[in-house]
């Protein structure tokens, strides 16, 4: 048999990329936001004793919270237990009763509320239900208002009978008619209690600007600090793009350490030292190169946006990852990677860089429109509307369609549920 007859050899030549451990290593710290990275490279230091990190401070913290009463908030430093046990034993004799609002304040869950029933508790402590009842009914007269609640409705209740500016009705319409009210059927409240409706919406603003959580003031998170990557402001009618040095991590490599082992002439531990400053200069090299890569896709987002910074009105344009992929022929991952837990720190306040990405909704104007500046306009339709004639759905369409955008009344549902703005019915007004 002639094999060459039978036989037909061919060669293939396959090209297979493969990603280095450094170039592995970069990817995974652009992709890293400020806390991430400090816990990486604190990894980083533990695992190689000839790393040193200092991080620059006058760091900017912003805090979220909102406090209805600041009267009574404590030391952030106490815990809830603690705020409250403090009260009891400063309040309350050395007795019986005593020890039940201890164990009832052992019951409260994040919020502030009691988890058990009367009768659980009744039947884990063997006292009465009468007993466990008064004890309940003191812990729920300590601060914060509405404390030791067993539920939404009996927070807002504890907190109203504590509020001298509570409407007169207020406590009665909460105890009997809350579904009602939460509800907005406020024609049958009117009538039940031969009230006007404009009495019914003095009730629900004043339960709008009641805690329905009086125990989250003391969650450790309550307070986040958020450090800015980029600043820009406007210098002389131009756009200055810095990046914010504060809070930054700085690594060092200890060399002193470093000359002093390899003077022992031991290969092994030479050979070490090496392999960890090479490690070292990867790690910067990343570093470096995260840090780089993330201004030059700010300051080309910022510069798409300018008028953003200009205009009072604050307006987006169409900005997608495909158009700056094309800018600074970037892949796109790479420009997701760099501003993902990214923020900008402007004139206006303080922005995830992602916020100024946008894509295009459907116009009859020439230029396209972002959905960010039609969601602007919603917004701005609502907020000057007339609230006892709200505006419908179908009625915004009809103002957008003047403005030759083309969108439909679907559309305008989400975004408005996007803008946490309420339905027509639940923005309408009686006073």
């Amino acid at each position: 048999m002639n094999l060459s007859q039978n036989q037909n050899l061919t060669q293939t030549q396959t090209q297979k990329q493969t990603l280095s451990q450094t170039m592995l290593q970069g990817i995974h710290i652009l992709q890293l936001g400020n806390l991430e990275l400090h816990d990486y490279l604190n990894q980083k230091v533990l695992d190689n004793p000839f790393l040193q990190m200092k991080v620059r401070e006058s760091r900017v913290s912003r805090s979220g919270s909102q406090a209805n009463d600041l009267s009574w908030i404590p030391d952030r430093k106490q815990s809830l237990y603690e705020y409250i046990t403090e009260q009891v034993m400063l309040t309350y004799r050395d007795t019986y009763l005593r020890t039940l609002i201890v164990w009832w304040i052992n019951q409260l869950n994040d919020k502030g509320y009691v988890i058990k029933s009367i009768e659980e508790a009744a039947a884990e402590t063997k006292a009465t239900p009468i007993q466990m009842m008064d004890a309940l009914t003191l812990l729920q007269q300590l601060d914060p208002p509405g404390i030791g609640a067993r539920n939404l409705q009996e927070c807002l209740m504890l907190q109203t009978e504590r509020r001298e500016d509570a409407p007169d009705i207020a406590y009665i319409v909460l105890e009997e008619s809350f579904d009602d009210l939460i509800n907005r059927k406020w024609g049958a409240i009117s009538k039940r209690y031969a009230v006007t409706l404009e009495n019914i919406q003095s009730v629900f603003d004043f339960v709008q600007h009641l805690n329905p959580s009086p125990g989250s003031a003391f969650q450790a998170d309550e307070q986040i600090s958020i450090r800015p990557d980029i600043i820009v402001t406007i210098k002389d009618a131009q756009l200055q793009i810095t990046e914010a040095r504060y809070g930054v991590p700085i690594l060092s490599f200890n060399k002193a350490y470093a000359e002093e082992l390899e003077q022992m002439k031991d290969k092994e531990v030479v050979k070490y030292v090496r392999e960890k400053k090479k490690e070292y200069e990867s790690l910067q090299e990343n570093l470096s190169l995260r840090s780089e890569t993330i201004l030059r896709v700010s300051t080309a987002i910022v510069h798409r946006q300018a008028a953003f910074f200009f205009d009072e009105a604050h307006p987006l344009v169409p900005l997608q990852l495909t158009d700056l992929a094309e800018e600074l022929n970037l892949h796109e991952s790479t420009i997701s990677r760099a501003i993902n837990d990214t923020y900008v720190q402007t004139d206006s306040g303080l922005y995830e860089l992602k916020y100024f990405l946008s894509r295009k909704a459907k116009s009859g104007n020439e230029d396209a429109i972002s959905t960010t500046s039609v969601q602007q306009m919603i917004q701005k339709l609502i907020e000057e509307e007339d609230k006892h004639k709200p505006l419908s759905d179908q009625k915004i369409v009809n103002l957008l369609v003047q403005e030759k955008i083309d969108i439909s009344r679907r559309t305008v549902a989400k975004y408005r549920t996007e803008l946490n703005i309420p339905a027509t019915s639940k923005r309408k007004r009686f006073d």
